[in-house]
């Protein structure tokens, strides 16, 4: 490592603390509580950040880590401490890619949803509108870009307005990550695609209030990008299903930390990494 006491703030918690700020996928949960229970372990810890004038913190990242020891009944967990003032630490937007949804079917359930408008725009305009606060989103498809308008009197940075949208094609088509509103990059990597869906750019104020709460925003939605991220620490399930105190936890936490420390077991990536097994 750059300095080897600089660690990731890796804390035990009781599972309860933790507050999801977007939805999970039962899916996955199902899927991942059962690689929790075959591997025996913890790999990944999740990412939380304090919620100010309160004991409990958000999960920025491993909702459905974090939903699987609450399915699972496991009372407490490792997670990684950070918060948005520390440097590198940011927070971006993905957009979704719709697959596999008639066209006609999408946009009829826009229009269906209760104050919805869908205007057409040119690209520059509608990134324009979203990036001043006069939209609720965008929609790119074949046929040209529509702006989903909000209703009258009604704030833009709305989390049910996202999650209207979101329920239209939800369980209905498949649903990717974009980093981008441009049409031609994306059709050549899903043939199906129905429509881009450009949401507005998300801050942590809006992640925050999400949790402090209990609103969540839609899944694949919120993007942080974490420095430092601490990855493989398979910290074993009889310590986090022990019937022992937290602060017992905690001193074990500690001493494995320690111990980790002392088999030169810690390394310091510097390289951005793709991951094929998520």
């Amino acid at each position: 490592m750059k300095d080897s006491t600089v660690l990731p703030d890796l804390r035990m918690f009781p599972i309860e603390a933790l507050v999801p700020h977007e939805d999970t996928d039962p899916r996955r949960i199902e899927r991942l509580s059962q690689r929790v229970l075959s591997e025996g372990r913890l790999k990944n810890p999740p990412i939380v950040a304090a919620i100010p004038g309160t004991d409990r913190y958000v999960v920025m990242d491993g909702a459905n880590r974090s939903g699987t020891f609450v399915f699972l009944g496991i009372p407490h967990i490792v997670a990684q401490v950070v918060s948005y003032g520390d440097p590198g630490v940011e927070l971006d937007t993905w957009h979704h890619v719709v697959s596999g949804m008639p066209l006609e079917q999408f946009e009829s359930g826009l229009a269906q949803v209760n104050g919805m408008q869908l205007l057409p725009i040119s690209l520059e305009g509608a990134r324009a509108a979203l990036a001043t606060d006069n939209a609720a989103a965008y929609i790119v498809c074949e046929q040209g870009v529509r702006l989903v308008c909000k209703p009258e009197g009604s704030a833009v940075r709305n989390i049910h307005r996202l999650n209207d949208i979101v329920a239209v094609y939800k369980g209905k088509a498949d649903i990717f990550r974009a980093s981008n509103d441009i049409w031609d990059i994306q059709v050549p990597y899903y043939p199906g695609i129905t429509a881009l869906v450009i949401f507005p750019s998300l801050r942590p104020a809006d992640i925050l209030q999400a949790a402090r709460i209990g609103e969540r925003i839609p899944s694949g939605i919120s993007r942080h990008i974490i420095p430092n991220r601490a990855l493989n620490i398979n910290i074993p399930l009889e310590v986090l299903t022990a019937d022992w105190t937290l602060e017992r936890k905690r001193e074990w936490l500690e001493e494995w930390l320690m111990e980790r420390m002392a088999a030169n077991a810690i390394r310091y990536y510097a390289e951005s990494t793709f991951s094929f097994d998520e």
